[in-house]
């Protein structure tokens, strides 16, 4: 499962390449709006309102959190896998070359609370879920394996041997075929 900005969220399964996204398109005009407002509050000093305001917006994204982890698990379920493989985020906040409207978008999205509700339902539904290590997913060609930067324009992904497809599509595929943090750790040793 690959997450970002544009997509909230996309799960791929490469073997049957069936994959579902979930835009964030309506995510990121809520989150404006109420980062509007809350910059009026704040001007006015009105902190009551802002806190009301505040809780009105982590309840909204909680509840897409659900119907998102929900849905994955669903699509997890249907694609009969056992495992579902995510990006381990961890560092995802210290990333320093991002503009800054995408970095306020960054660190106000809610990748934790997303995970934390996907490993319980996936648990749940006897799933499991793992990290792995999402470095050059957006530059990995899902179908040779192919590393080049240039591959990625936008939000597509094209590679020199032929394979087009959604770039965030693309990297789902190549963190469903990626080892996780775990198994690294065992063939490592």
């Amino acid at each position: 499962m690959d997450r970002g900005l544009k997509y909230i969220a996309v799960a791929g399964d490469k073997e049957t390449g069936k994959y579902i996204h979930f835009s964030g398109k309506h995510i990121g005009h809520i989150r404006r709006k109420y980062y509007r407002l809350r910059r009026i509050f704040m001007k006015n000093k009105n902190m009551k309102a802002l806190k009301r305001l505040e809780n009105k917006e982590q309840r909204i994204i909680q509840y897409w959190n659900h119907v998102i982890s929900k849905e994955i698990v669903r699509f997890a379920q249907k694609q009969g896998a056992s495992i579902i493989k995510i990006e381990d985020l961890k560092s995802i906040r210290s990333m320093k070359k991002i503009w800054k409207r995408s970095d306020r978008n960054i660190n106000s999205w809610a990748f934790f609370d997303l995970e934390e509700k996907l490993t319980y339902k996936a648990q749940l539904a006897e799933l499991e879920v793992v990290k792995v290590n999402p470095f050059k997913t957006s530059q990995e060609c899902s179908n040779c394996g192919n590393v080049v930067k240039k591959n990625r324009r936008g939000s597509l992904y094209t590679c020199s041997c032929g394979y087009k497809k959604d770039a965030d599509v693309n990297a789902s595929f190549v963190i469903s075929t990626r080892p996780s943090n775990e198994e690294k750790a065992i063939t490592a040793t």
